[in-house]
């Protein structure tokens, strides 16, 4: 069992390699924690190499890229040839990984857009599921008239993001931390204990927030010029179409930037209408779940794991529609509701 102090030390861990800012007083505070995070992942990583398996081999060239920015960040130096090692893991994945698309996926996340690994993993995963929009999102080397392109056939946005957090669940399982570990993790904590498996999903959503967000940025401005400059023209109506599919992403990330991008080419009054109760309705539940999980016990991670053991539960949206509708709380905001001002 593993206190709340973990996932303090998880997100230091995970997050501040990429510039994360904190309080000086808090970071000295809960540095014990960070390094107790450190040395488990360290000798996680070595585990999952060893074992061979393709998605343990892309999960530790994960780990061991963020290991190496960690060291970067004035703590100490990066493992002599990490990223020697990372590569090599990465191309044996890639070759063992055949049409898995849960391999493929971890092969694309990344700090390093220029790994030839990444682009090979997201070319291949393009190819195992051509109507999936997110293969394209992903890909670095990708042009925003390529994804615009894809988005003409494509029948969905799917990242596998929960699929990805199953599997790293079951390898967290595979290798927990040592009693001693636990302990040093804990640090001293006195509070009620979380699971290995609250662990591995507080660290797993760090880690993939961190390196699989997909690129939007080069396709919203693209599309940002397009809705000003023509609006009627074929790219305009190709980014409206991309639009539509981001709103039915497997992530809230992903319908926020589908929202967005609709909303900067909406072709007239009735469209622009429509795309605002879409809006309404995802600020509502957006706002219902941050309520929910503050008033819970450790922020709802309990429950968040509960629901991403079911098999039935496929992707965000559905675990929060969950969520919500356990707690009683409508997935549809009351007539008139407004969300309140950001001022």
């Amino acid at each position: 069992m593993i206190g709340k102090g973990w996932w303090i030390g998880l997100l230091l861990c995970i997050v501040s390699p990429l510039q994360a800012q904190a309080p000086a007083a808090a970071m000295q505070e809960d540095q014990a924690v960070v390094a107790a995070h450190r040395a488990y992942l360290a000798r996680l990583v070595p585990q999952l190499a060893a074992s061979g398996q393709p998605r343990a081999l892309a999960f530790a060239a994960l780990l061991r890229d963020m290991e190496a920015l960690a060291g970067s960040d004035g703590e100490g130096d990066p493992p002599p040839d990490a990223d020697a090692d990372a590569q090599a893991w990465r191309r044996t994945a890639f070759s063992r990984a055949g049409a898995d698309v849960v391999t493929l996926t971890l092969l694309v996340a990344g700090t390093d857009v220029e790994d030839a690994v990444r682009a090979d993993a997201a070319a291949r995963w393009r190819q195992v599921e051509p109507s999936n929009l997110a293969a394209w999102l992903s890909d670095p080397d990708a042009s925003p008239q390529q994804v615009l392109e894809a988005a003409r056939t494509a029948a969905r946005v799917d990242g596998h993001m929960y699929a990805q957090l199953r599997w790293i669940l079951q390898a967290h399982r595979d290798h927990p931390p040592s009693p001693a570990e636990a302990a040093r993790i804990n640090g001293g904590d006195s509070g009620q204990p979380a699971s290995l498996d609250d662990f591995a999903a507080t660290h797993g959503m760090a880690l993939l927030a961190a390196t699989a967000t997909p690129r939007f940025q080069p396709l919203l401005e693209f599309c940002r010029r397009a809705g000003t400059q023509a609006p009627g023209s074929i790219q305009a109506q190709d980014c409206r179409r991309a639009g539509e599919l981001l709103m039915s992403g497997d992530t809230f990330l992903v319908r926020m930037m589908g929202l967005a991008l609709a909303d900067g080419t909406a072709r007239d009054a009735v469209e622009r209408g429509r795309l605002a109760e879409a809006r309404r309705r995802f600020d509502w539940q957006m706002l219902q779940w941050g309520r929910l999980s503050g008033s819970a016990r450790g922020g709802g991670i309990d429950d968040f794991v509960r629901l991403l053991r079911a098999p039935a539960i496929g992707d965000e949206p559905a675990l929060v529609e969950r969520l919500l509708l356990d707690a009683g709380i409508p997935l549809d905001p009351p007539a008139g509701w407004q969300p309140p001002r950001r001022d």
